[in-house]
């Protein structure tokens, strides 16, 4: 009976303490966890359908019937100026290349600069596929601020000496009056201006070229 009862005892000891070693190290990590906080959430998707500038693209297209879907403008540099209405950070930029140079492995240079503080802000030499709009990584990070002035443009520098091979899709104006400002306006940016250029040109405000900008 004594050592039933002694049994008993330890058996009760060494529960509580295995209960209090679980209770301390459950505390114990718990405070590892407040110190240490959260782990910080994701960022958000990079998504490539539905853009703000493929809708105000479609916009400029529908609002007057003299505009135009148009693969054209024979021209080194394609670009178009924009403003910012909000900060943000571009993940991807997508692109529609001419079939020769994709065939032979030839890059654009992709520029992103910033008219307000005369900076250059990307930089980077991309191949895009012919078949439709391609989407690259840019190669560093790309912070947009609210209320700046950025144009983007694409260089086609080597052209396999046919210029013909510069052209690219565009969203023709066709000698119409220029979009009004609120169909220029998406909700992160809006599209000011326009211009091509090099080995001919300029020929500024002659449409919109076809240059996506995708915004996490």
């Amino acid at each position: 009976m004594k050592t039933l009862l002694t049994n008993t005892i330890q058996n009760l000891f060494l529960r509580n303490f295995q209960l209090s070693k679980f209770f301390k190290w459950g505390i114990f990590g718990l405070m590892i966890t407040a110190f240490l906080g959260c782990p910080p959430p994701p960022p958000p998707p990079c998504v490539t359908t539905g853009t703000d500038f493929q809708g105000i693209y479609s916009s400029v297209l529908s609002s007057n019937s003299l505009y135009d879907n148009y693969t054209t403008m024979d021209l080194i540099t394609h670009e178009y100026t924009f403003t910012m209405l909000a900060n943000k950070t571009i993940c991807q930029i997508g692109y529609q290349g001419n079939a020769n140079l994709y065939t032979a492995n030839i890059p654009y240079t992709i520029e992103i600069y910033d008219n307000t503080n005369s900076l250059m802000v990307y930089s980077g030499s991309h191949l895009f596929n012919s078949a439709s709009t391609d989407y690259i990584l840019p190669t560093s990070s790309i912070n947009l601020n609210a209320g700046n002035s950025y144009t983007i443009r694409r260089i086609a520098s080597n052209y396999l000496g046919n210029i013909g091979n510069t052209i690219g899709r565009i969203a023709r104006y066709n000698g119409a009056p220029l979009p009004s400002s609120t169909v220029l306006s998406g909700s992160f940016m809006q599209i000011t201006s326009s211009n091509f250029y090099g080995s001919g040109g300029p020929v500024p405000n002659f449409g919109i070229p076809y240059i996506d900008i995708v915004f996490q």
